[in-house]
């Protein structure tokens, strides 16, 4: 009899540290959803801020009244617009590098060895 008592007062205290903890770490939970909430709502709204200022800076006429102003634009003209095929070929041919470090040796092959040589020679002495 006394053992099943002190197994009873045993279980009951670790049911109660067992709520214990579980409330604890319901109100700790309570408190991380209201900041994420808090958070969400915050970025809501610089979202909506930020949308509107862009409608504003991409705004057509105030970008037109800036082209004007700082860029020296000018209406085009209908002799300004040509089919691409109507442009004149290029004289030249414009050689494409696929490879940059292919360019890159290339640039340093092209330096010529006496100033590599006179400089190794200097550091040396």
């Amino acid at each position: 009899m006394k053992r099943s008592r002190f197994l009873l007062i045993i279980l009951a205290f670790c049911a109660g540290f067992g709520l214990f903890r579980v409330k604890y770490q319901v109100v700790a939970l309570e408190k991380n959803h209201k900041q994420v909430t808090k958070s969400i709502a915050d970025a809501k709204e610089s979202i909506h801020i930020l949308k509107a200022e862009l409608t504003h800076l991409n705004d057509p006429a105030r970008l037109q009244k800036l082209a004007v102003a700082y860029l020296d634009f000018k209406a085009l003209k209908p002799s300004q617009i040509v089919i691409i095929d109507e442009l004149p070929k290029q004289k030249t041919e414009v050689k494409v590098s696929k490879d940059p470090i292919e360019a890159l040796m290339d640039a340093v092959n092209a330096v010529k060895p006496s100033t590599t040589k006179s400089k190794r020679d200097h550091h040396a002495a």
